[in-house]
């Protein structure tokens, strides 16, 4: 008998750093389960064969992380009534507030969360749990662990010869939005105190090429570019650096569990909420921000191990809660 099938559902193909990391947990936790993608395409319509026949031919349907309870906008990908066909496990989500709600989209979005096939919901932080509780009001208890790329099996970093790295994570904006004057003046003071600067493109595919091409707009003299189609090479390319500032919050996420203080050039819900849990608010930055530099500090205090190992345990929990939930519901053995 072969494995369960296992509809998966998230931001899966663009290349995106973190939702590439989601795969990898999802594939060592899950490891009891055939994974199926369901999107036919990058591009609207996602699905262009029957949806309702391609559910039919699965098991269960599991659909996450990241923030894809987008309470102002549906998009068509993640939350669609055909999944309800069969068992739906939702896991690693999270919630992102600050575009504000539109009425319709949370209505259905409510809809969802209370159908009776939907058998487990897990959310990474605290915040994304109550305002599911308040606003969607599902039937079961929301699960949060902190964010499950924590419960990743990082490699070791090779040893670095001559000075340390100073690692940069920028993303694709609009033309212009990014304070690059800001960023410039962190690289000086990194530069300062005695770092090389190293841009690593954190991301793959189709999102890799944009951000290179968004780095356009950031002519850094000296700087290590480091691009790559290979998540390991990726995550072995932040492991080396003794320093971090990230726009991507999977490079904040990864940077702290190798025990870098990642400083996050982002200040939305998740770099907050994530800081927090991590015990690091002081971390939290922005781009736009003139004293940007200032956070970068000589010595910076590392991640203290046990900071890690707790963060890694809660994570590791939650997708062990997740697996044997699957397990018991779709009658196979681990």
């Amino acid at each position: 008998m072969g494995k369960p099938r296992i509809g998966m559902v998230g931001y899966y193909g663009y290349g995106n750093y973190g939702d590439e990391l989601f795969l990898e947990v999802f594939g060592k936790y899950l490891s009891a389960f055939e994974f199926v993608f369901l999107q036919d395409q990058l591009e609207r319509p996602y699905y262009t064969t029957p949806l309702a026949k391609k559910v039919d031919s699965l098991d269960a349907i599991l659909i996450g992380g990241g923030d894809i309870v987008i309470p102002n906008y549906w998009s068509d990908q993640y939350f669609e009534d055909a999944f309800l066909r069969k068992p739906v496990y939702i896991h690693g989500v999270g919630v992102p507030t600050w575009g504000g709600e539109d009425s319709n989209v949370v209505s259905r979005l409510a809809k969802f969360f209370r159908h009776e096939n939907v058998r487990s919901i897990h959310v990474r932080d605290f915040e994304s749990r109550a305002w599911i509780e308040h606003k969607l009001a599902p039937r079961i208890a929301v699960d949060f662990t902190t964010d499950i790329v924590c419960a990743l099996d990082l490699p070791d970093p090779t040893p670095q010869i001559g000075p340390k790295i100073f690692g940069l994570v920028t993303r694709k904006q609009k033309p212009g939005e990014i304070q690059w004057q800001n960023v410039r003046a962190l690289c000086d003071h990194a530069q300062s105190l005695g770092y090389r600067i190293r841009h690593i493109s954190l991301g793959t595919g189709a999102v890799g090429k944009e951000d290179q091409l968004a780095l356009a707009e950031f002519a850094y003299e000296g700087m290590e570019l480091v691009e790559s189609e290979s998540i390991a090479d990726l995550n072995l390319a932040i492991g080396e650096c003794t320093g971090l500032a990230s726009m991507k919050f999977h490079g904040c996420v990864v940077g702290l569990m190798f025990g870098i203080p990642a400083i996050g050039l982002i200040t939305t819900d998740k770099f907050r909420n994530f800081y927090k849990v991590a015990g690091r608010p002081e971390l939290v930055a922005h781009h736009s921000h003139a004293d940007l530099a200032s956070r970068l500090r000589d010595p910076m205090e590392p991640i203290p191990t046990t900071t890690r190992t707790r963060l890694r345990n809660d994570a590791h929990a939650g997708l062990e809660r997740l697996k044997a939930r699957m397990l018991k519901d779709l009658g196979t053995k681990p």
